[in-house]
């Protein structure tokens, strides 16, 4: 399972840490450990994949003040919460930064695992999601500033000999821009390129 993401283990008890790191050895997953939220921040990176598992009690900070600086940095990281206490309140809020559940300690080692799992496959798909978005940005910024320019243009509804002259060039030189842009992209039709500007325009948030 080396191709699955690292689980990040959060915890200042240190039997704690070494039991769930146990557990998770042994169903061979990898792990890393911590003693502090501060310990994690300062050891992660854009290019760390992976997902959390996190004490919500640790006196520098709760898990889930943790889980809100992790995600503006990171984005919306799968986590699961460990607690001496749940409450439904507690629940919610995990759930909306992004818990896949709250497990109350103590727990059993299949219940863990299970929830493990379950946001690694969680994890899993939000990184392809990230790839594929990562890879349509490629793609356009391959384009010269002309072909983006026309590429709009097309997106737009504009036809060769509108965009020929809107942008006071032949209809011949809109046509090769046109097949360097298609080959560039990888797309077959007008559709496939609309889908992919808009597709790009979404990650930039309006900007090409």
């Amino acid at each position: 399972m080396n191709d699955q993401a690292t689980v990040f283990v959060v915890d200042d008890d240190l039997g704690m840490r070494e039991s769930i790191s146990y557990v998770l050895s042994k169903a061979e997953i990898n792990s890393k450990e911590y003693a502090s939220g501060k310990e994690l921040l300062a050891d992660l990176d854009e290019h760390s994949p992976g997902c959390m598992v996190v004490d919500f009690q640790m006196p520098d900070e709760s898990g889930l003040k943790l889980m809100e600086q992790v995600r503006s940095r990171f984005g919306q990281v799968p986590f699961v919460l460990v607690t001496g206490h749940g409450t439904v309140p507690l629940t919610v809020e995990a759930m909306k930064l992004g818990a896949v559940t709250v497990l109350e300690k103590p727990f059993l080692p299949d219940e863990f695992l299970n929830s493990v799992r379950e946001m690694m496959v969680i994890e899993s798909q939000r990184r392809h999601a990230m790839q594929q978005k990562q890879a349509i940005l490629d793609r356009m910024n391959s384009l010269t500033a002309r072909e983006q320019e026309i590429a709009e243009l097309v997106v737009a509804g504009s036809l060769t000999k509108q965009i020929a002259k809107q942008l006071g060039i032949s209809t011949k030189t809109v046509e090769v821009h046109r097949s360097h842009i298609t080959k560039k992209l990888g797309v077959e039709s007008v559709a496939q390129l609309v889908n992919l500007v808009l597709g790009a325009r979404m990650q930039t948030n309006g900007q090409m």
